[in-house]
């Protein structure tokens, strides 16, 4: 157990801490090109239903600046929902930016993302194209639900992905992800993980199987989910549990022991039998630091100065 509380808690933080100060926000260029060298990308967007921060999310998607891309918005519900509406507005706002909608999807397989983006999928005319959930933008975070889904991303999440990439693994992740599509199809195109529920998982082991390289971009998506609960956040932490498990049954059983608490318990229980030192100690120690260590992350994801001061607000 101490050897493992030394190998996860110090290398796994101590990578992501290290790692993603050098990576994130780095904006790594190589000169400037003109907008004609740029490729041109095919940007993706599957919506479910309607929260409240869809508009906002969606327009700024509207508003990028880049001179060469599409956009192509996929609905899953029939034609008058309050999405499509929301939808109809932004693209008669902006009538200049290359916009089309799909509605209904087409049925592929298990995975309703997958068969709801399918049709902009055949259609799209860049080999480059950005999948990016309707949840992704902005930064503003308006409950206690939307705030820890947030925090969670920051960092436990964020961490394991994070020394997947300094270690060149599957780093994928299915909320904002780029992708070529010559790549995608070398592995059977999207309807080939249409029966997959956890598609950036597959599509990333089948692209790194053929040695595609995946890496994380310099530049963290912005969450700006709406209509959180704390049910729905359970819920979905409960659902992508049992993904991994089946997915990866080994690794799956490991999990727990990754989580703050249960590691800190059974650390502290086996430096008090070998050492002498008390429980409670130890336990204080060991949450703080992992504190510290979550709020650094977060200063990291959120480009604040990393001090103690932008800690401690």
């Amino acid at each position: 157990m101490l050897a493992f509380y030394g190998t996860y808690t110090l290398a796994a933080h101590g990578i992501a801490l290290g790692f993603g100060k050098r990576w994130l926000h780095s904006r790594q260029q190589k000169g400037t090109a003109a907008a004609l060298e740029l490729p041109g990308v095919s940007i993706i967007k599957p919506i479910v239903g309607c929260d409240t921060n869809l508009k906002a999310n969606l327009e700024t998607f509207f508003q990028l600046s880049y001179p060469k891309c599409e956009l192509l918005i996929c609905i899953a519900e029939p034609d008058n929902s309050p999405a499509m509406s929301v939808v109809r507005g932004l693209v008669g706002q902006y009538p200049t930016i290359t916009a089309k909608v799909f509605v209904g999807g087409e049925i592929m397989g298990v995975n309703p993302k997958i068969n709801n983006m399918m049709p902009a999928y055949r259609q799209a005319q860049y080999d480059l194209i950005w999948i990016c959930d309707s949840g992704i933008a902005g930064t503003h975070v308006d409950s206690f639900p939307a705030l820890l889904d947030k925090v969670y991303f920051g960092t436990q999440h964020l961490r394991v992905y994070l020394v997947a990439n300094y270690f060149g693994q599957n780093c994928a992740n299915g909320m904002s992800w780029l992708i070529r599509r010559t790549a995608l199809e070398g592995v059977g195109g999207l309807a080939n993980f249409s029966d997959y529920l956890a598609e950036d998982f597959t599509i990333g082991k089948a692209l790194w199987t053929r040695r595609w390289k995946l890496a994380m971009s310099t530049m963290p998506a912005l969450q700006n989910g709406g209509d959180r609960t704390l049910s729905s956040y359970q819920a979905r932490m409960v659902r992508w549990g049992r993904l991994r498990a089946t997915m990866m049954p080994w690794p799956g059983l490991l999990e727990p022991f990754t989580e703050c608490l249960l590691l800190g318990l059974l650390t502290s229980v086996a430096t008090s039998h070998l050492f002498g030192v008390g429980v409670v100690r130890f336990m204080v120690f060991h949450v703080g630091m992992w504190l510290c260590s979550d709020l650094l992350l977060l200063t990291i994801i959120e480009r604040l100065p990393f001090n103690l001061g932008n800690m401690l607000m």
